[in-house]
């Protein structure tokens, strides 16, 4: 059963009123939210539009918003650092590779450069010593060369050299034993024999001599007086 005391729209601007079963029944009126909010709108019903709400919520944010941009300020100047010190790892180490290598470079020239300096060395060494051989063999043909000039000088210029033979055959006769002095056909003068045999000493042409050549023997020695073996000595004393 229904019943109201207001008057319905058409009875005089009353609205109608339902009660008991009726009012049970029927849809709920529906209004339009008019409270907002622009941080209590994530919230509940509750603390929407709520001014201290929103102040303490908008003070969070503003601090979450500070933290997260000191947060990624710190973490991108770490990374920054991070990819700063990997760079300068890089470029030291680059740096060092270059420098080893450079160095490695300059061992090589270097161990090159003494090797073509000591073959040049060992070359020179061995020209100046050809050169010195050289030398001393045309020094000692010169001088071989020299004193056989002078020796055939000395013979020519001599007033008597067959004479100067016979003196020096004398002072090489050993005391008491036979001498006998072999010298070239033709070379004795009369006065010469006389010398020798004065002085026990005998003669014997030799056709094996030549000119100014004489051997004197002896039973125990036989002294070679030729001129071609005094120049032999000579050349091996130069030597």
């Amino acid at each position: 059963m229904t019943s109201s005391t207001e008057p319905a729209a058409g009875d005089g601007g009353y609205h109608r009123v339902l009660r008991g079963a009726g009012a049970a029944g029927a849809d709920a009126l529906r209004t339009p939210e008019l409270r907002s909010g622009e941080w209590t709108r994530f919230t509940d019903d509750a603390a929407l539009g709520d001014t201290v709400a929103e102040d303490i919520l908008a003070s969070l944010a503003g601090d979450v918003r500070e933290a997260a941009r000191s947060q990624g300020y710190a973490i991108g100047w770490a990374e920054g650092r991070r990819a700063a010190a990997a760079e300068h790892e890089r470029v030291l180490a680059e740096l060092h590779q270059a420098a080893a290598e450079a160095e490695q470079r300059r061992s090589v020239e270097h161990a090159a450069a003494v090797r073509a300096l000591a073959a040049a060395a060992r070359g020179l060494d061995e020209e100046l010593a050809a050169r010195v051989v050289s030398i001393e063999e045309q020094s000692l043909a010169l001088a071989a060369e020299l004193t056989e000039l002078l020796v055939g000088h000395e013979l020519a210029v001599a007033e008597d050299p067959v004479r100067d033979l016979v003196r020096r055959a004398l002072t090489l006769q050993p005391v008491g034993a036979p001498v006998t002095l072999r010298i070239a056909p033709g070379q004795l003068a009369p006065e010469h024999r006389a010398m020798l045999a004065e002085a026990g000493v005998g003669v014997a042409e030799d056709f094996t001599l030549a000119p100014g050549d004489a051997l004197v023997e002896s039973p125990r020695q036989v002294v070679d007086l030729r001129i071609s073996t005094a120049l032999e000595r000579i050349r091996e004393a130069l030597s």
